[in-house]
């Protein structure tokens, strides 16, 4: 089984890819640089921008500038097609499986009787009963992805000064509970506060 704090990891980065938040969902983290997975839910025109948009970069180069571009792409889209994309698990082992097998997943992530810390072994248990195939060996590939992830990640901040510490726990707790507060939301809620940051100057507040 996967330990749990690469289990935390994983079901973070399900959360955040199965919605395409591009940093604003309050204590997500942003989505992975490159194309984004649910690119081929999107109108024809919508994915020629997203492609051209990202069509010179390279892997290991900072992406602010295409993540922002890729947002405004995203923003623009009438509402019933992104609540359309929000609605489908964009994730390479969840794909091609059938209806109740998604909502069984889905019936997790949106369990609020089950406490988050809980969750990612639930996840993580559910899948190594159903997944089968290329499904199984996708998802075993991702959560190698994610604990190695994990580890950099933890290293990095093992090494942290003091200083930068302490502001790090800090911006880590009010991320936290800016996530909380969104997740208590309904969605008509949710998109009127986008709506909102999205209108200022310089976009919707990202999270890091």
């Amino acid at each position: 089984m996967i330990s749990k704090v690469a289990a935390a990891v994983l079901l973070l980065a399900i959360a955040s890819e199965a919605k395409p938040c591009f940093g604003r969902c309050g204590g997500r983290p942003p989505p992975p640089c490159g194309l984004p997975p649910f690119l081929e839910e999107l109108p024809s025109d919508a994915q020629a921008k997203i492609n051209e948009i990202w069509k010179d970069y390279k892997e290991g180069d900072k992406c602010y500038e295409e993540q922002g571009l890729t947002r405004e792409i995203i923003d623009a889209l009438p509402k019933d097609v992104r609540k359309s994309i929000h609605k489908r698990p964009p994730l390479p082992f969840l794909r091609g499986l059938p209806k109740d097998v998604l909502a069984k997943f889905d019936a997790i992530f949106k369990d609020k009787s089950i406490p988050f810390s809980q969750k990612p072994e639930k996840i993580d248990a559910l899948a190594e009963q159903l997944l089968t195939g290329d499904n199984l060996k996708k998802f075993q590939e991702f959560k190698e992805k994610k604990e190695k992830e994990d580890k950099e990640y933890k290293e990095k901040e093992a090494k942290l000064s003091p200083a930068a510490k302490e502001a790090h726990e800090k911006l880590d707790a009010l991320s936290k509970q800016k996530f909380a507060i969104l997740e208590e939301l309904d969605e008509d809620v949710k998109d009127e506060l986008f709506d909102l940051w999205k209108s200022r100057p310089h976009g919707p507040p990202r999270h890091h």
